[in-house]
């Protein structure tokens, strides 16, 4: 697994990872592995992926084409971007998105988080997203990161503290959680840069 964090504040949108990789009880840490990103950038976007790492690789190659849609500016501009690869990550990237039982919808696969000038985004398998306002976490290390964010959050005016705050959190206590840690940072449309 994976942790992924984002978090917003004075004027700053900031996403982090981890770069630990896991097959079954093995562990690959950073220094071993030369691809260890669980970040891609998609045009102005920072995006974050939890899950197997084929996820992150195919979302790069489905997003290095130009002419795809690509709209990460609110939770309904993620959902459309989504929406239309769907059917592009089922034909030509043999994607399984055959429903369980009870699943309404087929799934994209994916889940993880979004920064970008607009804000911090979840992105959900069934290609619906949430928006949130302080910050958010993603992943095996998700439960110890969000504490961590909760207690630093007033207190720290640096955002790329608070989201190292819940990386350290994650490392500490989840086993597929490592550093060295991926930090990105964007300013927020309309705000001016302060920390």
């Amino acid at each position: 697994m994976s942790t992924i964090v984002v978090a917003q504040k004075n004027g700053i949108a900031c996403l982090g990872a981890d770069t630990l990789s896991c097959l079954g009880s093995l562990r690959q840490k950073a220094h071993h592995v030369v691809n260890k990103t669980k970040v891609a950038k998609i045009g102005d976007t920072y995006v974050g992926l939890t899950g197997t790492s084929a996820s992150l690789v195919v979302m790069q190659s489905y997003f290095s084409n130009p002419e795809r849609p690509r709209d990460f500016s609110s939770t309904q501009a993620i959902f459309e971007t989504f929406r239309v690869a769907h059917h592009y990550l089922k034909t030509e990237y043999f994607m399984s998105a055959h429903p369980e039982k009870d699943d309404e919808y087929e799934t994209t696969q994916f889940y993880g988080l979004a920064a970008n000038a607009h804000g911090i985004f979840a992105v959900y398998s069934y290609r619906s997203a949430q928006q949130f306002h302080k910050f958010w976490a993603a992943g095996s290390g998700r439960d110890y990161a969000l504490g961590a964010m909760q207690t630093v959050y007033d207190k720290f005016k640096n955002v790329e503290d608070i989201v190292k705050a819940g990386l350290e959190a994650a490392a500490e206590f989840d086993s597929a959680t490592a550093g060295p840690f991926e930090i990105h940072s964007v300013p927020l449309v309309g705000s001016k840069k302060r920390r």
